[in-house]
């Protein structure tokens, strides 16, 4: 699974989402990357998508539509506050 973490600040805070893809559900379909280029990336080497560091900044309303864009349900998305707000297949 590839995730890309919480963003903490000097203080501990925790000032971004938690995104997820599991890379035996993803297929590659790039859903997640044409909603949002700066969040996500096809790696075709690896034949899944990866989150990328500007998932941790992305507009929560954003995260959940690709979460649920996803044809595998692939993408876990976690908010700041620790709220599961789309969870993947693996629960």
């Amino acid at each position: 699974m590839h995730t890309m973490p919480y963003i903490s600040t000097e203080r501990g805070e925790t000032v971004g989402a938690s995104v997820s893809i599991d890379a035996d559900y993803c297929i590659g379909s790039g859903d997640c990357v044409r909603l949002l280029p700066d969040a996500f990336e096809l790696r075709e080497e690896l034949g899944h998508s990866v989150p990328l560091p500007g998932a941790a900044d992305a507009d929560l309303d954003l995260l959940e539509r690709a979460a649920h864009a996803c044809p595998t349900q692939a993408i876990r998305v976690v908010a700041a506050d620790g709220t599961v707000v789309h969870e993947s297949n693996r629960g």
